[in-house]
């Protein structure tokens, strides 16, 4: 195989992920359930349980508006690949240990990406910053100004592209901050 063709296969599924990420949220919502499962589906690491596990993670750790669902759920995709087995824990401690830390980088590489991509890892901050002030989707006025304001949008354009670089990630856990995928 080419050097092109594996670029462009890369790029292929790279695009397929950010999609499929796109399509998932606008239509079911839960970004950290939508951005792990695309990345899960185009990558074949799909895994039902944990993707049920990660709705409560959504936006903002069960709607409160804490961390993004978008970086929760694309750090759990990263877990899948760099993670630390539980049959791990019942060998010797430092080897735990050690492996738990190097697991650590691709997050925290991620994380960083993310807090300078979107300028917060936090969910009511990121949304504060783009509507210019803080609105509440319980409320029905707001909630209907959110839309007016594009925000259903705005995150479904963050989960696909936090999504897309989680799956670069997954074959390149050394991108730098700046790397464009």
């Amino acid at each position: 195989m080419s050097k092109n063709h594996t670029v462009s296969s890369r790029a292929e599924k790279l695009d397929r992920v950010q999609k499929r990420a796109y399509e998932l949220v606008r239509k079911y919502h839960g970004c950290a359930q939508c951005s792990l499962l695309a990345i899960q589906e185009v990558c074949e690491l799909r895994d039902d349980l944990l993707s049920k596990a990660s709705v409560g993670l959504s936006g903002g750790v069960g709607g409160m508006g804490s961390a993004c669902g978008a970086l929760t759920g694309t750090a759990l995709a990263l877990g899948i690949k760099y993670g630390r087995d539980v049959s791990v824990l019942e060998g010797p401690e430092e080897e735990a240990i050690e492996i738990e830390l190097a697991a650590f980088e691709p997050v925290v590489k991620l994380f960083k990406w993310f807090e300078r991509e979107f300028g917060s890892t936090i969910c009511r901050e990121i949304q504060k910053s783009f509507m210019g002030t803080e609105l509440s989707d319980s409320v029905p006025w707001q909630k209907e100004w959110m839309e007016e304001l594009g925000i259903s949008e705005h995150c479904a354009q963050i989960v696909a592209k936090t999504a897309r670089r989680a799956a670069a990630m997954l074959e390149n856990p050394n991108l730098s901050i700046l790397d464009k995928v």
